[in-house]
């Protein structure tokens, strides 16, 4: 049995940083939310950026207070979103912060790329073609941002930069780095054949690391700030909050179907090796790399990121409103359900989400007159449930795998209806799984590097035993609404390029 362990997890996410303090008591992990606090972009002139250095200084202010409630802290690991990055110069020095991924410099490069390019991409490392990739921001960079470009060193993506500034050592985590379309897959590696092709130097980048292993140990500068004299390991934990998220799935099989939804919804299943065909770039799948060299073979896909628009929104007209009130104003609706393709490049960043919905409905004839918020958040909550279905009947049909159960974790895990909806929507028992499911898998990685043998299944049934779940039971038949949201991505969006698009035949 474990020793007792006061675990620290970060979890970063497009919309809010969380410091997060578990306890192992030998048996499973309790978990006290530390603090949280807000993140979001800054636009300087034509471009957004993270602001990186807030997000490290509140998660130190974190930290301190995590130190001061436990005592003794034993270990930290940090977990965020993928694609974006930082370069930094010879003497470790951060050049510029971070880009967002919501700029468009990866989709011009992307546009300019040859199907017969993508193809290739796709072949060499087993990761769809994707204008947030970070290989296309930095193509852009090297053309609009050529003396930035030039004094880059190393390059860190985000959760790499915060284990830098608290440990001092440059790794580059594997689960993160294969959101850049560098890495091949199969190998579990960086390609050196897309690098030379995509005049990438290999240099550029530094140790891949591994799993349940540690990066360094807290800075001396970081120990005084917070009062401390011992050392504290910052392990390597799946730092792509997906693949930390998947490993905190209460799943007893071994490959199985899953649902992470924030920000982005990442709809996959879980693979010991990854698929890579052209039956799999038609479906617009990826092969990711997961916890502990598993693959997750998914869809990136939009997420509640438009629901939390949708919401800002109409706070904006109408004053404050809570989740349960607003999922009930889709009750409103009747008749028939509208429905929108959530990938249409449309919905990726407009000024107003509400109106680009709503104007989709009427371009289509799905409605008329005033905008009407049942409609569109009834017309969002099927249409994502739907969207969810789709993705899951192409990964039966690519894996030849058939599941009964979908698991459902992150913050749309605890949107009863969606969960519902999906249910209905794929035919198959929902399953939600904790709602701090990426800090749990965080969590569930720093205890590796104290137990080496222990086993990814053993870590989920660790993990599991303080993991609440809802079942949700297929309901009504959806098949023919599932078909109906499956035209729309065929057919295409009314204004402009699908961001992803379905091309069965």
């Amino acid at each position: 049995m474990l020793m007792k362990r006061n675990m620290v997890a970060f979890d970063c996410g497009n919309s809010s940083c969380r410091v997060i303090l578990g306890v192992y008591d030998g048996e499973q992990i309790t978990t006290e939310v530390i603090s949280r606090i807000p993140n979001y972009m800054v636009r300087v002139h034509q471009y957004f950026y993270w602001d990186i250095l807030m997000i490290y200084q509140k998660l130190l202010e974190g930290l301190k207070e995590a130190v001061k409630r436990a005592g003794t802290i034993h270990s930290i690991g940090i977990c965020t979103w993928g694609v974006d990055f930082a370069l930094f110069d010879k003497q470790g020095l951060m050049i510029q912060n971070p880009l967002s991924y919501r700029n468009g410099i990866g989709a011009e490069v992307l546009e300019q790329m040859s199907e017969e390019q993508r193809t290739y991409l796709f072949g060499q490392t087993g990761i769809l073609c994707d204008k947030i990739n970070s290989v296309n921001m930095i193509k852009g960079m090297m053309e609009k941002m050529q003396s930035i470009v030039f004094c880059g060193h190393k390059l860190l993506m985000i959760p790499d930069i915060l284990n830098y500034l608290f440990t001092g050592c440059m790794v580059n985590e594997p689960s993160e780095l294969s959101t850049t379309q560098l890495m091949d897959a199969r190998k579990r590696e960086l390609s050196e054949e897309v690098l030379r092709t995509m005049e990438i130097p290999s240099g550029l980048f530094a140790a891949i690391g591994k799993h349940g292993t540690a990066i360094g140990m807290l800075h001396s500068n970081v120990k005084e700030i917070l009062g401390i004299s011992y050392d504290v390991p910052v392990i390597c934990v799946p730092s792509h909050d997906t693949a930390a998220a998947v490993l905190a799935i209460p799943a007893e099989e071994d490959e199985f179907l899953f649902v992470s939804t924030g920000t982005w919804a990442l709809i996959g299943m879980e693979l010991e090796e990854p698929i890579v065909n052209e039956e799999v770039r038609k479906r617009c799948l990826t092969n990711e790399i997961g916890a502990f060299n598993k693959i997750t073979l998914l869809r990136n896909s939009a997420g509640m990121f438009i629901i939390q628009r949708i919401k800002e929104e109409y706070e904006g007209e109408h004053g404050n409103i809570g989740w349960e009130e607003l999922n009930s104003l889709g009750d409103r609706h009747e008749g028939i359900v509208p429905l929108f393709p959530v990938n249409d490049t449309s919905f990726f960043n407009p000024v107003h989400m509400s109106d680009e919905i709503w104007n989709y409905f009427v371009k289509t004839g799905q409605a008329s007159g005033e905008k009407d918020w049942g409609t569109i958040i009834c017309g969002f909550q099927n249409s994502m449930a739907l969207s969810f279905a789709s993705v899951i009947q192409d990964l039966e049909e690519i894996s030849g795998k058939k599941k009964d159960t979908v698991y459902m974790v992150g913050g749309g895990s605890r949107n009863a209806r969606l969960c519902q909806m999906t249910a209905d929507a794929a035919g198959k028992r929902v399953v939600t799984g904790g709602k701090e499911s990426t800090s749990l898998g965080n969590l569930g990685a720093q205890l590796k590097y104290f137990e080496p043998d222990l086993t990814v299944r053993e870590i989920r049934s660790l993990l599991g035993k303080g993991i609440e779940s809802t079942i949700y039971c297929r309901g009504k038949d959806s098949g023919e609404a599932l078909k109906r949201y499956q035209k729309l991505e065929l057919r295409g969006p009314v204004h402009g390029r699908m961001y992803i698009k379905d091309v069965r035949d």
